[in-house]
């Protein structure tokens, strides 16, 4: 028990550093918090930083993700204890103990905490997601946030379908979870055109 306990609040630390504060900050923008959506996730710093801050935003979100559950895995075979880590990385992001507790919708985290995995299964459900939620958004004109909730609940069912193993397929579901609910909150934004 002692371990998981160590795992969850060294994913949850780790998952909580606020890169996307970090990196708007660097490149001269505002404060990501109270502009665009308030999220502090690669989008709203692309919106608010530009494309370059996003996409620097989306790698460390993702490298962080992936460090938590990869510094488990290394110390402890034990693949319960790595999806402790690996859940409570996404939950840090959306819920940051170091920025008041606000935070992103954490998909890029959930990436990088499900890639550490190695599993063919994540993969084929990542580019399932990434085509899903781009026919979604860019062609049908859905919802952003509505898309999101919609993919992460179609990827979870793809797990299942994949036989993704168990301790995978458990991480995949309870770290949606967070990402669904931040996700929520959005759901009747209006987007901007661009």
């Amino acid at each position: 028990m002692g371990t998981y306990l160590l795992c969850a609040l060294w994913g949850y630390l780790i998952g909580a550093i606020p890169a996307g504060v970090g990196v708007a900050r660097w490149c001269g923008g505002a404060d990501v918090r109270t502009t665009g959506s308030g999220h502090t996730g690669a989008t709203n710093v692309a919106r608010v930083s530009g494309t370059r801050a996003g996409l620097l935003t989306l790698g460390l979100d993702a490298l962080l993700g992936l460090l938590a559950v990869s510094a488990v895995r290394l110390l402890t075979p034990d693949p319960w204890a790595a999806m402790v880590a690996g859940v409570c990385a996404v939950v840090g992001h959306n819920w940051s103990v170091y920025i008041r507790f606000a935070g992103g919708i954490g998909l890029a985290k959930y990436a990088g905490m499900m890639i550490a995995l190695g599993l063919w299964q994540i993969w084929a459900a990542g580019l399932f997601f990434i085509g899903l939620w781009l026919l979604l958004t860019k062609k049908l004109h859905c919802h952003r946030a509505r898309s999101t909730i919609l993919g992460m609940m179609l990827v979870c069912l793809l797990f299942g379908v994949l036989r993704t193993p168990l301790p995978a397929l458990v991480q995949g579901i309870l770290g949606a979870l967070p990402v669904m609910v931040k996700s929520l909150a959005d759901w009747n934004r209006v987007y901007s055109k661009a």
